[in-house]
């Protein structure tokens, strides 16, 4: 048994994957709810092969804890592969700056059915949630990483209430290696 989990967690540790494709497609959407609902994200994410569907649950359990995952079906060059990642997500006491709100994010990446095969990566995150008068404005900073490699990306957004428990969540996720470049989003956010 103890081969098993030494053989998990180099499986984890050692993961192989391609840093670009990593930073165009780590897409985080994930937000402070004020309630405790469960909540779904469906959307899309623009990259240079189109547009993707993303779809999303994120679950908070108490105030400050957050568990979710992403699930997006890619279509690169007529190969169907799918994309998700699950992160627990980490609300501490301690504010950066007054009016906003910190969240710090783990998660595990993975991309599967591809021509290139499996591959993973993991990401740290840090959020800021800023309510600004009626403007909700969530600013994402993640580094991705795996043993090979490590990119930074950036990822703004903005919650729009449509209804009681609906809101539309436009924003973009920016990369800066080997240039800068970004990939824009627009998701649709419901309470359960």
């Amino acid at each position: 048994m103890k081969f098993l989990y030494i053989g998990i967690f180099f499986r984890f540790i050692f993961c192989v994957s391609d840093a670009s494709f990593a930073a165009e497609s780590s897409i985080i959407p994930f937000q402070l709810s004020p309630s405790s609902k469960p909540m779904l994200h469906l959307g899309g994410l623009q990259d240079e092969n189109g547009i993707n569907p993303v779809s999303g649950i994120q679950i908070q359990p108490t105030n400050n804890l957050l568990l979710g995952g992403v699930l997006s079906p890619r279509n690169y060059e007529n190969d169907l592969s799918l994309y998700y990642h699950v992160l627990i997500g980490y609300v501490p006491n301690w504010k950066l700056l007054k009016f906003s709100t910190n969240m710090i994010q783990v998660g595990m990446h993975r991309y599967r059915f591809g021509d290139n095969g499996g591959v993973r990566w993991f990401s740290f995150s840090v959020t800021e949630a800023a309510q600004i008068g009626s403007l909700n404005l969530n600013v994402c900073w993640n580094r991705l990483f795996t043993q090979q490699w490590e990119r930074n990306t950036v990822l703004v957004s903005t919650k729009i209430k449509v209804f009681r428990d609906l809101y539309l969540q436009p924003g973009a996720i920016a990369f800066f290696t080997p240039e800068f470049d970004y990939s824009p989003f627009l998701l649709m956010s419901i309470n359960l």
